[in-house]
């Protein structure tokens, strides 16, 4: 069962975190031959220091 986290700065769209959930378990189903339900995608959010 594969699970990836994923560590963006300040992000709000749903849309864009859903797209980039959606390329990552397409990357691990296809490089690790897996299936796409045993997928975990986490993304945290931080602050950017600029």
């Amino acid at each position: 069962m594969p699970s990836v986290t994923v560590k963006i700065a300040e992000c709000d769209s749903i849309r864009l975190k859903r797209k980039l959930a959606q390329a990552v378990t397409h990357a691990l189903v296809s490089t690790l031959n897996t299936k796409p339900e045993w997928v975990t995608v986490h993304i945290e959010k931080f602050e950017s220091e600029n």
